[in-house]
């Protein structure tokens, strides 16, 4: 099965977190601008906890997902600071592992930013035609994540 990454700007997020577009949102994020800086913060704070600042580096894309985390504990933003980078992710169905049906891929460019809810499975991000890396922030749990094996037919994620 072949997944398709689409424009986070086009896609319906709202069933599996928040998207913030930090250069463009007039509601949820605030913006200043003076002769030497813009500055863009959101109005509210991105996760529901105290959180820890994480670094990814992630292989390139397209690729054949293989396994997904979900966090019960912490919700989890991503940031894409400069280079597009491809995040899937899936929602759960309880104590099942992730569903190849399931699955939904998009592409976040310089500014924006997804927080995801709790539970909600979800990749490393993957750059497009080429590594990238990107910053994420989120509560550390007791113990590392574990990662599960998508079900299903083989998800092939492309752009």
């Amino acid at each position: 099965m072949i997944i398709r990454a689409v424009e986070i700007k086009e896609f319906d997020f709202t069933e599996y977190g928040f998207y913030y577009n930090m250069l463009d949102d007039q509601h949820d994020v605030m913006h200043c601008q003076t002769d030497v800086f813009e500055d863009h913060m959101t109005r509210s704070p991105l996760i529901d906890a105290p959180a820890h600042l994480g670094y990814t580096i992630g292989q390139s894309a397209p690729y054949v997902l293989q396994s997904m985390e979900k966090h019960d504990h912490t919700m989890e933003a991503l940031f894409c600071m400069s280079e597009p980078v491809i995040v899937c992710f899936a929602k759960s169905r309880g104590t099942l592992p992730p569903q190849a049906e399931d699955v939904r891929s998009v592409i976040l460019r310089q500014g924006d930013v997804i927080v995801l809810a709790r539970n909600i499975w979800h990749d490393a991000g993957h750059g497009v035609g080429k590594p990238a890396s990107y910053y994420y922030l989120a509560s550390r749990g007791a113990s590392p994540a574990e990662w599960v094996s998508v079900e299903g037919p083989a998800v092939n994620v492309v752009y």
